[in-house]
């Protein structure tokens, strides 16, 4: 998470010409809107995919081929796969809160956050939970949290408001999208876990 936050610092500094718009909360958490309201792109998806893998790894745009055809490709590099997949990158923690307008919001939720909060059995297997003063997570969605979401994963994560720095982003946006990519390793991880 600490790791993931310094990136995060450096996303903020460089909000303009990543096309992301940051809006702090009045309890000091972070939010970047990463392709909702903000046009993102795709230096922001490369560093959205690395917030997702808690900084444990390299994304980059790599030209590549597709059937013949020159394409981009997305190249993800890392030496501590089960911690930068498994741990933080696996969108695992669903993001459910009955709001107190009747309403519900609804989010898939991935990185470091995830191994703060430990609430998936996932985190019993692979033996690993983290205790921070910050959490970083991504979310999967096309709406941002408000104050009672935020909340509400401060809770579960374990850390005050003024700690938490969550980035959104729809998975249609060009930010988002490369984030999905970004998850080749993180998909054959998880597939070799679920066949034991």
């Amino acid at each position: 998470n600490e790791r993931a936050h310094r990136l995060v610092d450096a996303m903020i500094a460089h909000g303009a010409d990543l096309r992301i718009h940051v809006e702090e909360l009045s309890t000091g958490s972070r939010l970047l809107d990463c392709g909702i309201k903000a046009a993102g792109g795709i230096r922001a998806g490369l560093m959205l995919a690395r917030i997702c893998l808690a900084d444990l790894a390299d994304v980059s745009i790599v030209p590549g081929a597709v059937e013949g055809l020159s394409c981009p490709l997305v190249q993800v590099v890392m030496d501590h796969p089960v911690a930068a997949c498994m741990a933080s990158q696996y969108a695992g923690w669903q993001i459910s809160v009955d709001l107190a307008n009747g309403k519900k919001y609804f989010a898939m939720g991935s990185g470091p956050m995830r191994a703060a909060a430990g609430r998936e059995e996932l985190f019993d297997k692979i033996g690993y939970r983290e205790a921070s003063p910050v959490a970083v997570g991504v979310l999967e969605t096309r709406k941002l949290p408000n104050e009672e979401v935020v909340n509400w994963i401060c809770e579960r994560a374990k850390v005050p408001p003024s700690g938490l720095s969550l980035l959104v982003a729809p998975t249609a946006s060009q930010a988002g999208a490369v984030q999905i990519v970004a998850r080749s390793v993180e998909t054959a991880l998880h597939k070799l876990h679920e066949l034991g």
